[in-house]
């Protein structure tokens, strides 16, 4: 990686890039394999760069490197990222398989499935029943768990 790309992912931890700039940087992330291309991401996440899931969605295609990526950062979010870790993993994992992840990473540290029960009904259209059901059994799952 060369200086100048160094140099915009370490601008992006504290300023909005440009569109000249943030081009710039995914261009050269996906001049590159798919695997380097994940760990300069995922330093990206480690750095809080304000770009790094608009940069995923555009570079991570993988549904390998999208879970890790996802399990990576979802554990890390607050209540408000979270939503954006959600429109990352759900168009590319699908609904289901990003609910089974958040509850197999949950627990009392993270409470993921609290932050998550709140965003998700975005994500799904009025006649998917099978998601909706499968939201209920979250809501009532964050219910146990607080009492």
């Amino acid at each position: 990686m060369n200086d100048h790309i160094q140099n915009l992912i370490q601008t992006s931890t504290y300023r909005s890039l440009s569109s000249h700039e943030e081009k710039v940087i995914l261009e050269y992330l996906k001049s590159i394999p798919e695997v380097e291309a994940y760990e300069v991401i995922k330093s990206m996440v480690e750095q809080k760069s304000q770009i790094t899931i608009a940069i995923a969605k555009k570079v991570l295609h993988t549904r390998d490197y999208v879970t890790r990526l996802f399990n990576y950062g979802v554990v890390k979010s607050n209540a408000q990222s979270i939503k954006l870790w959600l429109e990352f993993a759900i168009p590319k994992l699908g609904f289901k398989s990003v609910v089974k992840l958040i509850e197999d990473l949950n627990d009392e540290s993270n409470r993921l499935l609290e932050k998550a029960v709140y965003w998700l009904p975005l994500f799904i259209s009025e006649n998917e029943k099978r998601s909706w059901s499968l939201l209920e059994k979250l809501r009532e799952k964050v219910k146990c768990s607080s009492i």
